[in-house]
């Protein structure tokens, strides 16, 4: 299917020519996740959103969000719970993160000293997350050869925060306790009350939970 497309891309747009060698995997879509590059009617689309509700005919009906990521298109498709997606394997490449605005972020490649700015919805995860973002935080971005190049962005598994301050309790219940703590970027996480200010701990980032101290 997606090798018949490539020839109809070459023929009217050569920029838009992606690599014959690519390769997929299959997935319901209720494990699609945002950020996710689907191949889907012969276009690589980014998954940017998701919504469970409603249903078809009797059948749960997923409705994902795409973003075309050669043209930047937006459309909506839905699916039921027994349809196949195919997810396209990519190349992925370090970046270390410099500042974010209100649409982009802003990435360095340390190897090269070359900016990379990258649209915030193409991040692969849920958006609260980008709260924990940090300075000088290694970022994995994701890239279709040859074109149309980076595509999507995510966070590390974990990583090292510094502890700003923590919520101190008067009375404490017997057992480990959690608290609220403030990072040293301004995030909020849980911890258990034994962590001090100016500690630094492991965060996990997909589920925004402490893991323990670094």
């Amino acid at each position: 299917m997606f090798r018949s497309i490539i020839a109809r891309l070459t023929t009217r747009h050569p920029a838009c020519v992606l690599s014959t060698q690519q390769r997929w995997y299959r997935v319901g879509p209720n494990a699609a996740r945002l950020g996710m590059v689907i191949d889907h009617s012969g276009s690589p689309l980014i998954v940017v959103g998701k919504d469970h509700g409603g249903t078809g005919r009797g059948q749960a009906v997923i409705k994902l969000t795409f973003k075309n990521a050669i043209t930047g298109a937006k459309s909506q498709e839905r699916f039921r719970a027994n349809d196949s997606l195919e997810v396209m394997l990519m190349v992925q490449k370090e970046y270390q993160y410099l500042y974010k605005d209100t649409e982009k972020i802003h990435l360095m490649d340390m190897a090269s000293y070359e900016e990379l700015s990258m649209d915030l919805d193409s991040f692969e995860g849920d958006k609260e997350r980008l709260l924990m973002l940090e300075d000088g935080m290694n970022i994995t971005v994701q890239t279709l050869e040859p074109e149309p190049g980076p595509v999507s962005w995510r966070l590390p598994a974990r990583h090292v925060f510094k502890v700003k301050s923590v919520e101190t309790r008067i009375v404490k219940d017997k057992g480990a306790t959690y608290v609220p703590a403030v990072l040293e970027n301004s995030a909020r996480v849980m911890v258990p009350d034994f962590v001090k200010p100016g500690e630094s701990i492991t965060v996990d980032l997909e589920r925004a939970e402490y893991v323990g101290r670094a």
